[in-house]
């Protein structure tokens, strides 16, 4: 059997957290008359005790459709129209609220209704533009260019929007919602890449996470490659938001199973043994009964206190208001930038740089030098130079190799970043903001975790032993590699140690990683990749506290 969790972080404390569960057989037909003894539930890995399990019965449903002209083949185009068409006519109801729109379809104008005249109308506009990226209009060649890499990029961006804003406009309202998204599939787009501001696929399953609102995915492709870069996103979408990810001609017999999975379920209600701490808390849904697997989500942010509530809007109100900073995260390289050192006052600041790893080989190519500028808010250049890619042998002309490294002091460091190409010419611009952290008392301060993939034994051996070894900006590996992990942490001023686990795309540990020689003032830790299978995992790092343990979760993907 297979559960479908979505977690609502909208749960007043008093009534507990509720997670809404799909159950259903190897056929996929929904399971009834499921108790509260048939289901266990894990959160943080220890069992809670439930307060309730409720049958969901049919009831008014806010639906929305996503058709994703951007990425569906022309040649689907007339199987797209026909099936969502049969869906409308046959699936949604009476009392269903819905809405159907495509990507450059104003946000401003989301409004989900009974209109079917509406939804109608724009299915019979769609068409597919997968790798057309011949601008249809002057606004769209202004916002994403005419460049494919660029194009892609912003047209995943401009897709990822769109799946914020149902998400929250959704689920400010009442009733069971769900999103439906026709659509091959898209490159990710990684966070660090991201500008403020604009989402990308983790702050997509937030707002779908809070609302309580699953994502299910449709490829009407009749042959692909589930192991593509472009397919990725949607599994990720769906695994973290409770939805499915559905391929094939099919497409009308996908979205009535998805239809009837948004009537069914179940809704589990427990108490936290944590409160509201404004944590993530990673959660597990097992259904007791034999030949019976759990799928959930890979967990929730509970509600911030009261004290932290006011904290924030203290924080707000305190001291005069900035100007904002335009920010922009290109597409054309990948970037590590943070502190890998602190001390009282400032922290020793590092940044590495290498072609973007969602971009084709031709686009990754472009790219040759970064000119990298380093100030703090007020004007303070702290860095000036050339950067060359990181391990890549012998730097261009005129570029520094391997990395920057510079001392910061605490608060906000502005990079700013303008790539080259190969004959000088500039490609982009990227402009992020970091913040060097202050050392606060006793409390533990954990640094970003620094991966570095090693090819051989002899470069794991080197890279072990160099303090300096510059960490690898992307977060995608081949099995033939081998990972040197290390974790700054600190308790006051003091070096303390740090625990880790490798977790499943599920958020589900797989096993505990041991610490392994290395500096002294950093945990060190060996993972080789050959033993995993090709897909997305987690690493969960941990710090005991006084007031609670301090964790770090890094993503990252094996490719093959």
């Amino acid at each position: 059997m297979f559960v479908v969790a979505a977690l609502a972080l909208a749960a007043a404390a008093p009534e507990g957290v509720r997670i809404s569960t799909l159950v259903t057989d190897r056929q996929g037909k929904a399971v009834p008359g499921l108790t509260i003894k048939d289901f266990e539930l894990r959160e943080d890995g220890v069992v809670q005790k439930l307060l309730s399990v409720d049958a969901r019965k049919p009831a008014p449903r806010r639906l929305a459709i996503i058709l994703d002209e951007f990425h569906v083949s022309g040649d689907d185009s007339a199987l797209v129209r026909d099936a969502v068409g049969k869906f409308v006519d046959e699936q949604v109801r009476a009392d269903d609220s819905l809405i159907v729109l495509k990507p450059l379809d104003p946000l401003t104008s989301i409004d989900l209704n009974p209109d079917r005249a509406r939804a109608r109308a724009a299915i019979a506009g769609f068409e597919g533009r997968n790798g057309n990226f011949e601008p249809r209009n002057a606004l769209e060649e202004q916002t994403m260019g005419r460049a494919p890499a660029l194009v892609e990029a912003g047209r995943a961006q401009v897709v990822l929007s769109a799946l914020r804003a149902l998400a929250s406009q959704m689920g400010a309202k009442p009733g069971r919602s769900a999103i439906f998204v026709v659509s091959q599939g898209f490159m990710p787009q990684r966070r660090s890449f991201t500008s403020r501001g604009l989402p990308d696929a983790g702050i997509v399953e937030r707002f779908a996470n809070r609302y309580d609102v699953p994502i299910y995915a449709f490829d009407p492709r009749t042959s692909f490659d589930a192991s593509n870069e472009s397919a990725v996103i949607l599994g990720q979408l769906v695994a973290e938001t409770g939805g499915t990810l559905a391929r094939g001609a099919d497409l009308a017999g996908n979205l009535a199973r998805a239809s009837r999975e948004v009537d069914s379920g179940y809704v589990l209600t427990y108490e936290p043994a944590h409160g509201d701490d404004g944590k993530y808390h990673p959660v597990t849904v097992t259904v007791v009964r034999r030949e019976a697997d759990a799928r959930t989500r890979a967990g929730y942010v509970s509600q911030p206190s009261a004290e932290m509530r006011r904290a924030m809007e203290d924080a707000m109100h305190s001291g005069p208001i900035l100007p904002t900073r335009l920010l922009r995260r290109s597409p054309l390289i990948d970037v590590w930038s943070g502190v890998t050192r602190i001390s009282s006052g400032q922290g020793r600041f590092v940044v590495t740089w290498e072609p973007g790893h969602s971009l084709s080989s031709t686009a990754r190519a472009s790219a040759s030098r970064v000119q990298l500028t380093a100030t703090t808010k007020d004007g303070k250049v702290l860095y000036e130079g050339m950067l060359a890619p990181v391990r890549i042998g012998e730097a261009p002309d005129g570029a520094n190799a391997d990395r920057a490294e510079f001392d910061a002091p605490t608060g906000r460091v502005q990079i700013d970043m303008t790539i080259l190409g190969i004959r000088g010419e500039k490609l982009d611009v990227d402009a992020r903001d970091v913040e060097v952290p202050a050392l606060k008392g006793t409390a533990p301060l954990m640094l970003p975790a620094i991966l570095i993939a090693t090819q051989s034994a002899r470069e794991f051996r080197q890279v072990s032993g160099d303090v300096n070894a510059a960490p690898d900006p992307s977060r995608s590996f081949r099995r033939t590699e081998r990972l040197v992990i290390r974790v700054p942490a600190y308790a006051g001023a003091t070096p303390v140690a740090v625990t880790a686990r490798l977790l499943n795309r599920l958020a589900q540990p797989i096993s505990t990683l041991d610490a392994v020689p290395g500096d002294g003032d950093v945990t060190q830790f060996d993972l080789p990749l050959a033993p995993l299978a090709p897909g997305d995992y987690y690493l969960l790092f941990s710090v005991p506290g006084p007031s609670g343990t301090v964790d770090q979760r890094v993503g990252f993907r094996i490719t093959g």
